[in-house]
């Protein structure tokens, strides 16, 4: 399954998630089997979806973790690790990516510039452990749980690729390399 697949669809849960919201206004509303009552101050968990439609008309304040502080913490834990791959979140770029959207400006072009280095650290790290691991298995669970959601994807597909060139090479018959996959 492509990339933007998985990503679209895990997208969508990310969007149900509950977060939680500061009420900046009373509210009373009832709509679409949702009922909304809240005093101003008051704290409450909100699906993400809703929350950002409410944010976006002063309506309430969303508590949750800043994305571009979590990016330059994943990518100085990721220069540390020299060639070992670090964990993210499963739904890291996914969160990263819709904070993105709702910046502006500089900090944009900020955030962009770190998403390309750490994007561009963990590809090299990620080819290097599909390239090395020999078997039938594409994926350990150790791998596994260090990658996002769309790294799952691209990782199984280079080993794939990787596992494919490799028993085409070395037994000469393409046949036989299918086969083992």
């Amino acid at each position: 399954m492509a990339v933007s697949t998985i990503a679209r669809v895990h997208t969508l849960g990310y969007m149900l998630e509950p977060i939680k919201v500061r009420f900046r206004k009373d509210v009373k509303m009832k709509m679409l089997n949702i009922t909304l009552d809240a005093s101003e101050g008051e704290s409450k968990m909100l699906p993400r979806w809703l929350a950002r439609i409410l944010q976006a008309n002063g309506i309430v304040e969303a508590q949750e973790q800043d994305m571009g502080i979590e990016l330059l913490r994943a990518l100085s834990r990721e220069k540390i690790a020299g060639e070992q791959l670090t964990t993210v979140k499963h739904d890291f770029y996914i969160g990263l990516k819709e904070f993105i959207s709702r910046q502006q400006g500089a900090n944009r072009d900020r955030l962009m510039v770190s998403l390309q280095d750490i994007v561009t650290l963990r590809l090299k790290k990620i080819m290097d452990y599909a390239s090395r691991l020999r078997g039938t298995s594409s994926i350990t669970p150790e791998i596994e749980q260090r990658l996002s959601v769309e790294e799952r994807v691209l990782f199984r597909a280079l080993y794939d690729a990787v596992s494919e060139f490799r028993g085409y090479m070395l037994d000469g018959d393409e046949r036989e390399s299918m086969r083992r996959r």
